[in-house]
């Protein structure tokens, strides 16, 4: 059950580097920047589906809160490590306590 949400996550995450991706292109609707909307939007409709399908077996507290903890654990590590965009103690004790909450549910 843990790797569908953990997979639904990361495909949640690489839409967000996507969208970053587009975001940084100045909205273009021309070359990359159409690449980077269309690759996000096709790769959140993915993930969306695959989690919807999901919820027939699944408690729905716990489908929510994994694929989100996970996402946003991943889009921190890429926030610190490949954007390199400043992070409050704040943010990374809530990245910490999401940590917490995939252990505590899985």
């Amino acid at each position: 059950m843990l790797i569908k949400f953990v997979l639904i996550g990361i495909g949640m995450a690489l839409g967000d580097v996507l969208m970053k991706s587009w975001a940084n292109q100045q909205y273009s609707l021309q070359g990359s920047g159409l690449v980077f909307l269309l690759g996000a939007l096709v790769t959140y409709s993915t993930s969306l589906t695959y989690y919807g399908l999901q919820l027939r077996s699944t408690n729905f507290s716990v489908a929510t809160i994994l694929p989100i903890v996970i996402n946003i654990l991943i889009v921190l590590l890429l926030t610190i490590s490949y954007y390199h965009e400043p992070l409050s103690i704040k943010q990374l004790i809530g990245g910490f306590l999401g940590l917490c909450a995939v252990v505590l549910l899985s």
